[in-house]
């Protein structure tokens, strides 16, 4: 995923950076982003705040812990209300 195409996916959910490039996700909201690991997909919950960066992307979630990844290992965004992530916090729906 480039740079360009995660900004897009973000502000279609209103969600726009700050001034210092960086998105705040909203306590309603719950964020996974998904990255390419080696040979497998690694899901980082709970994001609470993604920083857009030139060339890497920062997530920070609401444990504190602090990623950094560059744009092309970006597979995916996972963006949920608050409510709707915890029914289905198992992985299992109704």
């Amino acid at each position: 995923m480039t740079k360009e195409t995660l900004l897009y996916a973000l502000e279609a959910e209103r969600l726009k950076p700050g001034s210092d490039g960086s998105v705040t996700i909203p306590d309603d909201r719950d964020a996974t982003i998904m990255v390419a690991g080696s040979g497998e997909t690694i899901q980082v919950g709970k994001v609470a705040k993604i920083e857009l960066r030139d060339s890497v992307l920062g997530l920070e979630t609401a444990k504190g812990e602090r990623y950094w990844f560059t744009y092309d290992l970006l597979l995916g965004l996972c963006l949920t209300t608050a409510q709707n992530a915890k029914e289905h916090a198992t992985g299992f729906s109704k």
